[in-house]
């Protein structure tokens, strides 16, 4: 754990505070590649709110009644159709006698349609206009028409192109401009609802000045009188891609078979509806426009969602810049807090992953549930940005911290747990508060220590014994063992308290090191002689496995891990056994149990030991089971089952012949034979297989 109280640390930690800072200074302007990333993630909402919705979408208020690449087609339908009115006036080449749209008014009237809206711009003569006229002024359904507002950049003025005037009498003046704003990108999101002709060339609006009401605007008046102040512009909350308004094309309205089909139902398909007259043949009028969802979408339609979005919760409002300046200001916050207090670079960094998750789901909850369009990018990149150096920096506040643990545990265990253990500071400290665990405990000790010392010169004594320690230490390392203590002459190591493999891994490489041990003070040994100052040595190893307590233990000043338990008191018996059977390395039964499969033992017998009411099953293990077998294994096993069974004069003479043979156990094998040679002359009255030593 990094402490802040360092002053490098908090210099780090400050330049947390620094990059967060930069990074939302940075981030906060409205830079142009920030605008189109923020326009694409309106475009991904729109799309994950189409695939979160369930059920049936609602139906929309309004029905399209366009002119379709079908009705430009109707001049080879046939000449009986042709001599029909209004059908015959479709066949014409465009602009179509304008008695065509009266002949629609008084249908759609006569079913109880809501309003009628076109979307064209009647501004030309036409020789229709009378008859248009006075089908508008008939009684009945509103009527409402389209304005096309012009702007000449060589002049600095807008041209207002509206119906002419006639046909706005005959609508009481209801009119709306029908321009669409796109984004830069070409994507049309935006929806206006009122506008000065100022505006419309990016000029200030002036005060008090006349606005012009847009298409959807004026119709949603229409059909609610007591809307009078234009709603909120915004972003077009589009109900559904193309094709989510039903559309028909308009000589539908005239063909008896159509007209009373399923679908028209003799014009109930219209009432209470708002039908929009338009442009539906791209062929012909190449009036589409790019959409968040789903692709292109007619003129006509465009108006009919924009009027769809008014009529219902209004425009998605974005956040005004300074609300998205503070979102950022406020991320790069909240990122510098979780710097300077979380401790892990895992959970800082969980938390980094997790708060932009949480920012995308809320601002999809509140695109999808309030109509709302959070900033997601520049604030995001804001968190991410901030996070990102707060990780980094933590990262080597902590790999500081873990190389300055490792260094101090390297001394102690090997390389590879002291990493594990820097790694995992929380296992390692709940371990230190103490803690039960299966531990595999290897004790060793030096022969003949205690005269040794009375006779050896302090400076050549010390050399040699750190010699020595250097070398069974190692190989204790080298297989992840832990150096629990150094017991005067004696090494205490473990298996198991800091870090486990499981116990029968465990096992297996402290039995690798207690060969490597026998091993290297061989090496030593042969090195050592012809050296007047130096002593050859003899070790004792012992192997036990069980349940211990792991702790940290002590004075408050002197504090110390290690293992206690009964565990560590079998395998010192078990060290000292090799000086009364004349071995070296001694494992229990538990230990042979768990390395079966990977070692080859040689069974000596099952022994009491002094301070022990059970005995204990001895072994001595040779090495990896894939060397081949020595050839006197089976006779010391034959030797061992007479012994056990008391045949001892047989015993004897099996383990007088072993250890005739060149063998690590030829001294052991001499003893047993002795023993049996004994009890064979003055057999123990309750022998049940077991030799119990009177001392350690």
């Amino acid at each position: 754990m990094a402490s802040r109280s360092n002053p490098r640390n908090r210099q780090l930690l400050w330049l947390v505070a620094a990059i967060a800072l930069a990074g939302a200074a940075a981030l906060s302007p409205s830079w142009g590649w920030i605008a189109s990333a923020e326009s694409l993630s309106i475009d991904l909402r729109f799309q994950a709110r189409s695939l979160l919705r369930t059920g049936e979408r609602p139906v929309p208020a309004s029905v399209i009644v366009g002119v379709a690449d079908s009705t430009l087609t109707m001049a080879d339908w046939g000449p009986k159709l042709m001599t029909q009115d209004p059908l015959a006036a479709m066949t014409a080449s465009w602009p179509w006698n304008r008695k065509v749209f009266g002949a629609v008014v008084r249908r759609l009237r006569a079913c109880g349609a809501r309003a009628i809206v076109f979307d064209f711009v009647f501004d030309a003569e036409n020789a229709g206009d009378a008859e248009f006229a006075r089908a508008l002024a008939e009684p009945g359904t509103p009527v409402v028409f389209a304005s096309l507002l012009q702007a000449d950049l060589a002049r600095g003025t807008v041209t207002h192109q509206e119906p002419r005037a006639a046909l706005l009498v005959g609508a009481a003046n209801r009119v709306g401009y029908a321009n669409v704003f796109p984004d830069v990108d070409g994507v049309l999101r935006t929806l206006t609802t009122s506008m000065q002709q100022a505006e419309f060339m990016n000029r200030p609006a002036t005060p008090g000045g006349r606005a012009l009401p847009s298409l959807a605007f004026a119709v949603l008046r229409a059909v609610r009188p007591e809307v009078k102040s234009a709603p909120r512009s915004g972003y077009i909350d589009f109900i559904g891609p193309s094709g989510t308004v039903p559309a028909l094309p308009i000589e539908d309205l005239f063909i008896e078979d159509q007209w009373r089909g399923p679908r028209l139902r003799s014009g109930e398909i219209f009432r209470d509806r708002v039908v929009w007259v338009g442009m539906l043949s791209e062929v012909q009028f190449k009036d589409r426009f790019p959409t968040p969802v789903d692709g292109s979408m007619d003129g006509v339609e465009v108006q009919a969602q924009m009027f769809e979005t008014l009529l219902g919760r209004g425009a998605l409002r974005p956040f005004t810049p300074a609300e998205s300046t503070v979102c950022g200001w406020g991320l790069a916050l909240i990122s510098i807090a979780v710097a300077w207090t979380s401790q892990r670079v895992s959970r800082q960094l969980a938390v980094v992953v997790g708060g932009a998750m949480a920012w995308i789901g809320l601002a999809l909850g509140l695109f999808a549930g309030a109509g709302i369009v959070l900033p997601l990018v520049a604030p995001l990149g804001v968190w991410l940005v901030a996070g990102g150096g707060g990780v980094g920096v933590r990262f080597v506040l902590e790999q500081r911290a873990r190389r300055r643990l490792r260094g101090v545990l390297s001394r102690y265990v090997s390389e590879e747990v002291a990493q594990i253990i820097a790694d995992q500071p929380e296992e390692f400290s709940e371990a230190l508060r103490g803690s039960r665990r299966p531990v595999t405990v290897l004790f060793a000790d030096l022969r003949g220590f205690t005269s040794w010392v009375e006779k050896a010169e302090p400076e050549a004594f010390v050399a040699q014994l750190n010699e020595y320690f250097g070398a069974i230490v190692t190989c204790v390392l080298a297989e992840g063992g832990t150096l629990q203590k150094f017991i005067g002459d004696a090494v205490l190591t473990v298996w198991g308290d800091t870090r486990s493999a499981g116990a029968a891994i465990d096992t297996a490489r402290a039995v690798d090191a207690a060969l490597a041990m026998q091993a290297a003070v061989t090496r030593l040994n042969a090195g050592w002689a012809g050296r007047p100052d130096r002593t050859p040595m003899a070790i004792g190893i012992g192997l036990h496995h069980g349940v211990a307590m792991v702790g940290n233990v002590g004075h408050a000043q002197r504090m110390e891990f290690t293992v206690l338990g009964d565990v560590v008191n079998v395998a010192a018996r078990l060290e000292s056994a090799n000086r009364q059977l004349d071995t070296t390395v001694l494992v229990s039964e538990r230990v042979r149990d768990l390395i079966v499969d990977t070692h080859r033992c040689v069974a000596l017998g099952r022994f009491g030991l002094k301070g022990r009411r059970e005995a204990v099953g001895l072994f001595v293990p040779l090495g990896r089971t894939p060397e081949d077998p020595p050839m006197w294994l089976a006779a010391a096993d034959r030797a061992l089952a007479a012994w056990t069974a008391g045949r001892f004069s047989i015993a004897a003479a099996y383990y007088a012949e072993l250890a005739r043979e060149p063998s690590l156990l030829a001294e052991f094998f001499q003893q047993q034979a002795a023993r049996a040679q004994r009890f064979a002359a003055a057999p123990p009255p309750d022998w049940n297989g077991e030799y119990r030593f009177d001392s350690k």
